[in-house]
């Protein structure tokens, strides 16, 4: 793929280059009548996003550090993914034009509505009437992961020899110790220190059993803010870093969400919906159930995993990337690790199978770490 590619939308040739527009930040008046970008807001990567506006064709410009692919987060990624995932007939925002010399991939335009802008509660309570349309958004942002994690045919994609095996899971548990117990705690967490090797071996304990559950594709970035909705359709972005995991990956990822405040009986409620069309997916494709002791089960380790890793990324962001809004998060992330809810299983007690952990987790908390934490958020702001 070289020079521009143009994707015909409806009848017109599109011929759209980031250099031809005037740029302006979104706190500036807008006062030309000409077509101009302007830039929005994005994520927690390194890419940039513009809104080409007083133009009718309605358009987002991404616009990546540079033209690459092969890691995951790269525009050859996104573009792999886009077409495996629209053969899937799961709901994406179309390409009008992919500018590879300027690293820009121009889509169409979602407007502004994330999943969380649905949320007119403080907390999504299954028990609050006011809540049930936002509900009716999470489940069926969760029949979408079914539908990808079972297609109606093969579909290969950048994702198929990417997973979340031992050495990932790991890697993305000590992005916790390196960028939030280390990195923005400034404590000296290291598997050499003795005080810690409780921790480790728990660590490690967590991605070996992770690592043993069955794997279907994941979004991996499955969150409120990562999931939009335009004319009451449901649309996923942000998708590039797709990868081969457990079920519960994103299910958690969208249900123990950190931006969120949910009641546990709503999780559970959105937990045992899930399961119910899951299994009666794997029927149709003549495969075994999975029980719901067993999922139950992989829901708590994965949700563990997954909330310390958005933990270590709130320190990464900070501390890295001159990010600290995310800081906010990490208490609230800290109480659903803590909930009583997060910690027990039918059969297992997390606290006693990973001791160390869970007692760092409280300390975080509740402990003498957590007025160190407070002071350390402070001093951001």
């Amino acid at each position: 793929m070289t020079g521009i590619l143009s994707i015909q939308l409806e009848s017109e040739q599109l011929m759209l280059r980031i250099q031809d527009f005037k740029i302006l930040n979104s706190e500036q008046s807008i006062t030309e009548k000409e077509p101009v970008l302007v830039l929005i807001a994005g994520d927690a990567s390194d890419r940039k996003f513009f809104r080409l506006i007083n133009d009718p064709i309605g358009a987002i410009c991404m616009q990546f550090p540079k033209w690459e692919g092969g890691y995951g987060g790269d525009p050859i990624s996104w573009i792999g993914m886009h077409t495996a995932l629209s053969q899937m007939e799961l709901p994406i925002p179309k390409i009008i034009e992919i500018d590879e010399t300027n690293a820009c991939i121009w889509t169409e335009d979602l407007g502004d509505t994330f999943l969380n802008s649905t949320l007119i509660e403080p907390i999504l309570d299954i028990n609050n009437p006011k809540c049930l349309k936002s509900i009716n958004y999470y489940k069926e942002s969760l029949l979408l992961l079914i539908k990808a994690q079972y297609p109606k045919r093969k579909i290969d994609h950048p994702a198929i020899n990417r997973f979340f095996d031992f050495e990932k899971l790991f890697f993305e548990l000590n992005f916790f110790v390196t960028h939030f117990l280390n990195g923005f705690m400034n404590l000296n967490v290291t598997e050499d220190n003795p005080d810690y090797k409780g921790l480790y071996d728990d660590l490690n304990l967590l991605a070996k059993k992770l690592d043993a559950c069955e794997r279907v594709l994941c979004h991996r970035d499955y969150h409120v803010r990562n999931i939009m909705l335009k004319n009451e359709k449901i649309y996923w972005i942000d998708f590039q870093d797709a990868r081969m995991g457990p079920h519960s990956y994103d299910v958690v990822s969208l249900v123990r969400d950190s931006y969120v405040n949910i009641t546990w009986e709503t999780r559970k409620n959105l937990f045992s919906y899930y399961l119910d069309n899951m299994n009666n997916e794997r029927e149709l494709n003549n495969l075994k159930p999975i029980s719901r002791t067993s999922f139950n089960l992989e829901l708590l380790l994965m949700g563990l995993q997954r909330n310390i890793k958005a933990i270590g990324s709130f320190g990464y962001l900070a501390t890295k990337k001159g990010k600290p809004n995310y800081l906010k998060y990490v208490k609230h992330t800290l109480e659903i690790l803590s909930s009583p809810e997060a910690q027990i299983h039918e059969e297992t007690d997390l606290k006693i199978m990973m001791p160390q952990l869970y007692s760092l987790i409280n300390n975080l908390y509740k402990g003498e770490l957590s007025i160190k934490l407070e002071e350390k958020i402070k001093n951001y702001f």
